[in-house]
């Protein structure tokens, strides 16, 4: 093999796959990444059986070939060679990398000991912004359960179909305490599907989408492509495949209320500076603070106490409707959603204490939700 690239795209393309690399002592190979000439250009693979990213690298092929690597040795190196042309020439040695006066040999092992990476024929797929769907995950990965007792919970449930006269795609997850909702729109397939993706792919998804957020020259789409336990993301030069979750999500939207007894727009700031000065006074290993809503005075007050630390209470001013509430929540679960939504305002319904709460962005056309299941007392 004989490839020249330059150095910031080599550092690119290895940027984005080496994450899913590392130390495997039944499977050393699993911490290099392959390299591979394909039409034209530089294939770079690294995969940990769970989870394959594949990044493709402009330059020039003088001779085909391919050789795997260790991933983090050749990343901290080529960020450390000068900017400009660099070359990459397998010899009997290993892996020559030629960059202005420097000359390197990195030690590898053969790619017919790398795992091979499943090809997966692609339709039109359905297409997603790539601003929309990076926020959304940010929205909605973090309620997995990180239990294996229920597999089916450590993945994002993921619905592709036409809701409300609009194709739009659902990407929902819980623990079981909490649940976060997102609907995005899209473009492309119009066939319904629904599968479970799991947690990690999507975490990685999301590094890869961030990892262009101050790039003018991003795609505007990620494409999603599903196969029956294969799941595929395609972002310009790069692919991460994924196997999926078997088994059934719950049907969550049943523990979804349709009508509340009380409603409240606050803001969402000071909420959160209350929900994080009641943590402190919160109950060791509980994690619960009190919120009481109160319609007569327009005051949420939230506070907590321990017989050992003290106690704290603070009240915001917001628009309340309906009826007097008070409900116990788990702090962290709150602050999550809190931190989940954008808006300047929040919007808060309830039914009673034994009810699950909802929050949603206020004064936005964001069609995201959040519940979190009461602790009973």
């Amino acid at each position: 093999m004989k490839f020249a690239c330059t150095q910031e795209n080599l550092i690119q393309g290895l940027t984005l796959v080496s994450h899913v690399t590392g130390k495997n002592v039944h499977l050393p190979i699993l911490s290099n990444v392959l390299l591979k000439t394909e039409a034209g250009s530089l294939k770079i693979s690294a995969t940990n059986l769970e989870i394959a990213i594949n990044a493709t690298v402009r330059g020039k092929v003088e001779v085909e070939g391919e050789y795997s690597v260790p991933a983090k040795l050749f990343l901290d190196y080529v960020s450390l060679i000068p900017s400009g042309k660099v070359e990459l020439i397998v010899t009997d040695e290993g892996l020559e990398v030629k960059a202005g006066e420097q000359e390197t040999i990195l030690k590898g092992m053969s790619a017919s000991e790398f795992p091979l990476l499943p090809k997966l024929a692609k339709d039109i797929g359905y297409q997603l912004s790539f601003e929309l769907i990076r926020k959304a995950l940010s929205q909605v990965v973090f309620a997995v359960s990180t239990s294996q007792s229920r597999p089916e919970l450590s993945g994002v449930y993921c619905y592709f179909g036409n809701i409300y006269g609009q194709n739009q795609a659902v990407f929902a997850a819980t623990d079981s305490y909490r649940l976060a909702e997102k609907l995005v729109p899209f473009s492309g397939s119009d066939i319904e599907t629904k599968y479970i993706v799991p947690a990690k792919a999507f975490v990685e998804v999301s590094r890869i989408l961030g990892s262009y957020k101050d790039e003018l020259g991003a795609p505007e789409k990620a494409i999603f492509h599903f196969t029956d336990n294969q799941f595929v993301m395609s972002f310009g030069n790069v692919e991460l495949i994924s196997r999926l979750i078997e088994g059934s999500f719950p049907d969550y939207r049943q523990i979804i209320p349709t009508s509340y007894k009380t409603e409240a727009v606050l803001l969402r700031s000071e909420l959160q500076k209350a929900v994080r000065t009641a943590s402190l006074f919160s109950k060791q290993g509980l994690f619960d603070v009190y919120v009481l809503l109160d319609p007569s005075t327009g005051l949420c007050t939230v506070q907590s106490a321990d017989q050992g630390m003290g106690k704290t209470k603070s009240a915001i001013k917001g628009i309340i409707t309906g009826d007097k509430n008070e409900v116990t929540l788990n702090y962290k679960y709150l602050g999550d959603g809190l931190s989940a939504i954008t808006t300047e305002k929040v919007r808060i319904k309830q039914i009673d204490g034994t009810n699950p709460l909802l929050l949603l962005p206020e004064g936005d056309s964001e069609q995201y939700q959040y519940i979190i299941m009461p602790i009973r007392k």
